[in-house]
């Protein structure tokens, strides 16, 4: 949790979208009170994904992907990524059609060959609302950051094997980044909240800290439909 820095934000300036999916707004000493440390499921999970994912420096500071893919779910290790790529899209083609995105998927599970770095494979999907709103998707996965076979968190699933998604690459980590150029974050929210819901149980959001204009949406991890973070409201 030392890596990531308190975001501080006047109620007023929340964005109801937010106020609507939250699930707790907590800060630190939340979890110091005896009184309050037993949390439920979903804000335990939200805290610990928060920790895992931030060790490095940099992950404060970008978006990503926190996932576990079920043995059941591929053939081999080999295509667990391009698994991940095809959840993430049609969770986010799933949610266009509910929010009325009209789009396309430009390109999907494209291979991208890096001199002296490991190839990635990419997808890009964009639309349009009626209101004439641009929202889209860019999703980026690797092979090499698909662990060996092995023991799924209780949490997710006991006495079940499958591979886990590495997030600590300082460069090699899975991107998923959502934009809606609006002039409220709202939008923003709202389509990485829909998406969200449509994700396999194994698989989470994690978004950094947005800034736009005087709004502020901090760093959270979105537990399908539910947006876990971390506020501390001004006085």
């Amino acid at each position: 949790m030392t890596k990531l820095k308190d975001s501080t934000v006047p109620r007023d300036q929340i964005p109801s979208a937010i106020l609507n999916t939250l699930d707790t707004g907590i800060d630190v000493f939340y979890f110091m009170d005896s009184q309050t440390l037993s949390m439920d499921f979903g804000n335990a999970l939200g805290l610990g994904l928060i920790g895992m994912i931030s060790r490095p420096k940099s992950h404060s500071e970008r978006s990503s992907i926190v996932a576990w893919i079920p043995q059941e779910d591929v053939n081999s290790r080999d295509v667990a990524h391009l698994w991940l790529g095809d959840q993430l899209r049609d969770a986010t083609t799933k949610a266009m059609e509910t929010l009325k995105i009209e789009g396309e998927v430009e390109f999907h599970n494209r291979e991208k060959k890096v001199l002296f770095s490991e190839a990635y494979y990419e997808t890009k999907i964009t639309g349009i609302k009626k209101d004439g709103t641009k929202c889209g998707a860019y999703i980026r996965t690797y092979s090499d950051i698909i662990s060996e076979l092995k023991p799924l968190p209780d949490f997710l699933a006991q006495d079940t094997e499958g591979y886990q998604v590495y997030a600590g690459d300082d460069t090699n980590y899975p991107r998923f980044q959502v934009y809606c150029f609006s002039d409220s974050l709202e939008q923003y929210v709202e389509f990485t909240t829909e998406i969200s819901k449509s994700l396999p149980e194994t698989v989470f959001l994690y978004t950094r800290l947005i800034k736009y204009d005087d709004n502020h949406v901090p760093p959270m991890v979105y537990d399908h439909g539910k947006a876990l973070f971390f506020l501390v409201e001004k006085d």
